[in-house]
């Protein structure tokens, strides 16, 4: 699959969503066949999105966000791995609390999602995510798969979760609270080992800085 034109439109459709924030670029890594830059907008320190290609076959797509510490706010984590005959991914709006002992935080972020991911939930190769310290670091409504690509539309299904999840955080970020946001740091660090661990040879650490 070394036409790249053949690859899901991943960064393309996530930028539809982000062009709704009034985004100011502080941050790039860029070399050949693999480009992250990290912008900063109203309530968010950081919202990082980019993707690479391994070799001819293999096409990882991230995006990252990160509320300033004053907001109230989840983090957003949009993972991709696509190759010729399928797809895997994770989505989540990861909450920075114990979202079950919360019941405030709850309600507003993660029972509004609920419809939403009861309508992926049907989406072929739906299966909980492979690495246990992420799993940990999600909400109960994450949605992750490994999707065959074994016909015509399967890309563009595999991806519509994760603009729609995009689309609602960003819901979310127009009237987030003021709050501190001390939890944060170990949904961070579980995420970074992940991705160190498993994908040095694609996003490499220059590029893993610039999304955490």
């Amino acid at each position: 699959m070394a036409d790249d034109s053949k690859w899901a439109p991943y960064i393309e459709k996530l930028q539809e969503q982000l062009s709704q924030l009034a985004l100011r670029e502080i941050q790039q890594d860029q070399t050949a066949g693999k480009t992250v830059k990290a912008y900063a907008a109203d309530k968010l320190a950081k919202i990082a999105i980019g993707d690479c290609t391994i070799g001819a076959e293999k096409h990882i797509g991230l995006c990252t966000i990160f509320p300033l510490e004053n907001y109230w706010l989840p983090l957003f984590f949009s993972f991709w791995e696509e190759q010729e005959k399928e797809i895997t991914f994770l989505v989540d709006i990861m909450p920075t609390v114990d979202s079950l002992v919360d019941e405030p935080y709850r309600i507003k972020y993660f029972d509004p999602i609920q419809p939403m991911w009861e309508k992926f939930a049907h989406l072929p190769g739906i299966a909980p995510f492979e690495d246990d310290a992420v799993r940990a670091a999600c909400s109960i409504v994450y949605t992750a798969a490994v999707v065959p690509v074994d016909k015509e539309g399967m890309r563009l299904a595999a991806l519509a979760p994760h603009t729609e999840y995009l689309k609602s955080y960003i819901d979310f970020v127009k009237d987030a609270p003021l709050a501190d946001g001390e939890a944060k740091q170990a949904v961070k660090t579980a995420l970074l080992s992940y991705l160190q661990k498993t994908y040095a040879g694609g996003f490499h650490e220059g590029m893993l800085n610039v999304f955490f």
